[in-house]
């Protein structure tokens, strides 16, 4: 058996491949969740815990363990529960996060690996983002995000190594939240009203983004490291829509509509959001039509390799696994 590794979220989109991977190929792998239910893979043994604030269950979770991935966190959602998101993301993303990096420490693990996210960077930009750009994040999550990095690297040293990764959003067989929506919209045929859209937005395929993560975990990196990672090729929103359809074999219905109405549309769904649920708001209209894009030459060259996946054959992957399920379920 090989060193112990242990995987915050691991029940979600990136955990679960993560878990599954590297317990086929013979680690120890322990699954922390918040579930005595939700699915692992086989062979990955489950601790369950609250919340990352219940210390007693970190410190069982990490006992004896050389790695520890985080991948768990509070996400951004549309229908937003919590009285006082701002609060609520910090409890779980920046507290939880020091618990994690304490009892880590306190258990002598050699490694840690974590999750971070572009948007603690910011919301757009108009020149790529590299690792020696100054965050700027705007939303909760972002700076939450943004504050845990911080702790990452106040706790790293020679005693424990760290690496953070900024991921743009992810795709791939079995994902969920945008991506999966917008392949819906194509596939329903949908209109969608930005053909006109001139943005450049940066995306990574699950495959490539586990690769990179294995190559850290083999190699001996330094003390600390930010990593800003993706396909290596950006798109704009109409094209992504052309490139979906084209791969689930549709044709794209893409609608000319200036891009003042769609911020429009997107301040009346906000508007409309304090009493009904609604798909569309500024922040959907933002993502949708503004630039978020990084150059990933840094972590590419570090890692002495380039995305084994291009983005057009994730795409394709992506698909077949969408084509498949999406069929299913309507034949059901």
């Amino acid at each position: 058996m090989l060193d112990p590794i242990l995987v915050t979220g691991a029940t979600g989109f990136l955990g679960y491949y993560a878990s599954e991977r590297w317990a086929a190929r013979g680690h120890e792998v322990r699954g922390l969740t918040r579930s005595r239910h939700a699915p692992l893979p086989p062979g990955v043994d489950r601790y369950v815990v609250g919340d990352l604030a219940d210390r007693d269950g970190i410190r069982n979770a990490v006992k004896g363990v050389r790695t520890v991935v985080h991948l768990a966190a509070r996400v951004h959602v549309t229908e937003e529960p919590a009285p006082d998101p701002r609060s609520e993301f910090r409890r779980v993303n920046v507290d939880g996060t020091a618990v994690l990096l304490e009892e880590a420490r306190a258990a002598r693990a050699s490694g840690f690996v974590f999750a971070s996210s572009v948007k603690a960077m910011g919301e757009f930009n108009h020149e790529p983002l590299t690792e020696a750009t100054t965050p700027a994040p705007v939303d909760p999550y972002g700076i939450s995000k943004l504050e845990a990095e911080k702790l990452v690297a106040a706790a790293s040293g020679d005693s424990l190594r760290s690496a953070v990764f900024r991921f743009p959003l992810m795709y791939g067989p079995r994902m969920t939240a945008n991506m999966l929506r917008l392949f819906r919209a194509v596939d329903r045929g949908f209109p969608l009203p930005f053909g006109s859209v001139k943005n450049r937005r940066s995306f990574l395929y699950v495959e490539n983004a586990l690769f990179a993560m294995d190559r850290i975990l083999e190699s001996q990196p330094a003390s600390h490291a930010v990593y800003l990672i993706s396909d290596g090729e950006d798109v704009s929103t109409p094209r992504l829509v052309r490139e979906i359809a084209w791969a689930i074999g549709k044709g794209p219905r893409l609608w000319d509509v200036p891009e003042g109405v769609l911020r429009a549309l997107g301040w009346a769904g906000d508007a409309l959001g304090r009493f009904l649920p609604v798909p569309i708001t500024s922040s959907v209209m933002q993502t949708l039509t503004e630039s978020l894009f990084v150059d990933s030459t840094f972590v590419w060259r570090q890692l002495e390799s380039r995305p084994p996946v291009s983005f057009k054959d994730g795409l394709l992957a992506t698909a077949h696994w969408f084509n498949g399920t999406e069929r299913t379920e309507v034949d059901r």
